[in-house]
This record gives structure tokens, C-alpha cells and sequence, in this order.
């Protein structure tokens, strides 16, 4: 585990540990977790070019300004997204930034919702939620990967719930049987589907860093977008969140600035950074990996910026085969709605 005043140092050490320009695409950086991570960044590098990705253009607005008054030296882009629980718009978002970028060293996701309710197909055929945590982080992340590999030592965050990866149904990864369309089922399917794709694309891009997070119970106004019943959704907001949640849970500032630790820690490099580290004191110094090996390119982290595993349980998925099906069903899935190809 990684103390917060550690992280604090680290992160402040980048105005001279990291180069200056580095380009960041942050998607879900209007609110919550994601604005506190897009404030530290803005914060403690120098000169950084930041694209924001959001569905509000005055949200957009408000927050750039602000990102001005924490360092002026900053570039701001505001990508406007309207539905990003479509891969079709996350396709028109990737190519806004495609026209304007040559590399991209930090890819950041952590967009989502909650919602307690059964499958909400969405005209692609995939259920939304699933599409808004899994399908569409994938499709920018693809989509993407050039920029990615155009840069020096390029990294990706999706923050969800790594270390909490369960059972998913390989007969079933579209979650289309009545019985699997409860919340729970399609939380632990979208952990699961994300480390497993993570893995596999450590393994065919080697340079890129892959780091699945879990930034633990956060304060955000998460609950008052929350898509539940009515009734449930006043007792959470003002009654379970003010109490019981502030107790156990951190701010989204203190998770901001966590998951800037690991998306610059060198901790966490790429499999051809952890390649390259041949003595046995440098790879001491990197991270377990989801294989259980050091430096091996993608990575569960936890709420205090540890590696976490699970590795009974993904390598009977290995050992089925499972992850090989995953990553055919996901680039399918996202082929079909897009056309074959793409």
C-alpha cells in the first residue's frame, strides 16, 4: 500500500520527474472522481495538453476556466460527447481527437453511472450500462491506440471496481438470458471483461501501460444521477450518504490524486518497460501485473494504489479459454455496430 502522503510527494514531483506537454485525454473528468484526477493533473505537470471529454458544453466551459486559474500554462480541449453509452458516439468522440492529435501519452476513463435496474438495450443492442463501463472504455482505447503508441511511454486508466472480478457466463458474455440481467451480474461481468481485455492488450501492444483501478467507496453526487426508484434513491442521498457513506468512504479529491499517482508511477510501466528491466532490484520496484508477474504490463490496483490479485479465478478463465472468447465477442460486438472492419 502506498501512504497518501507518499503519493502527495510523488505527484508533486512531477513539475520534474515527468516531460513537460504531455498530451491526456480524460474521459468522465466532468465530475467525481474523474475531475478530481483531471485537477491534479492540471496541477502538477508542466505545460500539459488535457482533452476533456463531456456531454455538457457550459459544464465543459466552467470547468476548462477553472483548470485555467490552477495553471495557466495549460491547453484545454473540450470534446463534446452526447451519449457515451453508444459506441457510435464514441467512435464520432475518438475521431474528434484522432483530427487533432499525433500521440497521446495518458489515456484516462472512469465515465459511468449507477443504476439498480434489469438490461436497458440501447438501438446497438448492448445494454447501456455495460456499453457506458466496458464496450465503450474498449472502443476508446482501440480506437486510440495509435496516438497511444506514438508516444514515449504512453499509459491507460479505466477506473471501475479491479479486485472484485467474479463469475461471467461464456455462453453469455452479451448478457442477453433473462437471468443474468440483474446489477450485480452485469457489475461483475464488466470488472471481469475489463482486466481480461487489459491482459490481452498488454500482451499485442506491448508499449502501452494498462491499469484497471478500483478508487474504493468515493463522496461524489454519483447517487443523485443514479437511475433508482425513487423512494430508494431519496433514503441513499439523504439519509445513507451523509452518514454511513461519509464514514467509510474518501473524497474525490483524495481519489483524484491517487489515481494520478498511478497513472504516472513508475510502478506500473509497460510490458516492454518491464521487459527491459533485467536485474532484480528494477523489477522489485514494479508491480505485480493480473499474470502475477512483475512489470508484465496490465494491472489491478487498489484504493490505496497496490497491486491486487486474483489469480485463481482469472487463470481458470485463461485455462478455459475464456479470455481468447471475450476479446473475439468484444472486437465483434464492436465491428458489428460499426461495420466489419473497423
Amino acid at each position: 500500500m502506498v501512504s497518501l502522503t507518499e503519493v502527495k510527494a510523488a505527484n508533486a514531483s512531477l513539475h520534474s520527474t515527468a516531460p513537460p506537454g504531455l498530451v491526456s485525454v480524460v474521459v468522465g473528468g466532468t465530475n467525481g472522481i474523474g475531475k478530481g484526477f483531471l485537477y491534479e493533473l492540471a496541477k502538477h505537470t508542466s505545460n500539459p495538453k488535457i482533452y476533456i471529454v463531456g456531454r455538457n458544453e457550459a459544464t465543459l466551459g466552467k470547468i476548462i476556466q477553472d483548470l485555467k486559474d490552477v495553471n495557466l500554462t495549460g491547453t484545454y480541449i473540450p470534446i463534446l460527447a452526447s451519449d457515451l453509452t453508444l459506441v457510435s458516439v464514441v467512435r464520432k468522440t475518438t475521431a474528434q481527437i484522432i483530427t487533432q492529435e499525433k500521440k497521446i501519452d495518458l489515456l484516462f476513463l472512469s465515465q459511468g453511472y449507477l443504476t439498480l435496474s434489469g438490461r436497458d438495450e440501447s438501438p446497438e443492442g448492448l445494454d447501456r450500462i455495460s456499453t457506458i463501463r466496458y464496450y465503450g472504455r474498449m472502443r476508446f482505447i482501440l480506437d486510440l491506440l495509435p496516438l497511444l503508441e506514438a508516444a514515449p511511454s504512453p499509459r491507460v486508466v479505466s477506473v471501475l471496481a479491479a479486485g472484485t472480478e467474479g463469475t461471467i457466463y461464456p455462453d453469455d458474455l452479451g448478457l442477453k438470458q433473462p437471468n443474468h440481467h440483474g446489477a450485480i451480474v452485469q457489475t461483475a461481468a464488466a470488472v471481469t471483461y475489463t482486466t481480461l481485455f487489459l491482459e490481452q492488450l498488454a500482451k499485442l501492444h506491448p508499449k502501452v501501460g494498462f491499469c484497471h483501478t478500483h478508487p474504493g467507496i468515493v463522496r461524489t453526487n454519483i447517487f443523485n444521477n443514479a437511475k433508482f426508484n425513487p423512494v430508494f434513491k431519496f433514503f441513499v442521498v439523504w439519509i445513507l450518504a451523509p452518514t454511513v457513506m461519509r464514514l467509510i468512504s474518501i473524497s474525490a479529491e483524495e481519489a483524484g490524486t491517487r489515481q494520478l499517482y498511478v497513472a504516472t508511477s513508475p510502478a506500473f510501466v509497460s510490458a516492454a518497460e518491464g521487459a527491459s528491466s533485467r536485474t532484480e532490484d528494477a523489477l522489485s520496484k514494479l508491480a505485480l501485473g493480473t499474470d502475477g508477474k512483475r512489470g508484465s504490463g496490465a494491472y489491478m490496483v487498489g484504493q490505496k494504489c497496490q497491486a491486487v490479485q486474483k489469480q485463481e479465478l482469472l487463470q481458470r478463465y485463461r485455462d478455459d479459454g475464456v479470455d481468447k472468447k471475450l476479446w473475439k465477442h468484444t472486437v465483434g460486438e464492436l465491428d458489428r455496430i460499426l461495420g466489419s472492419g473497423q
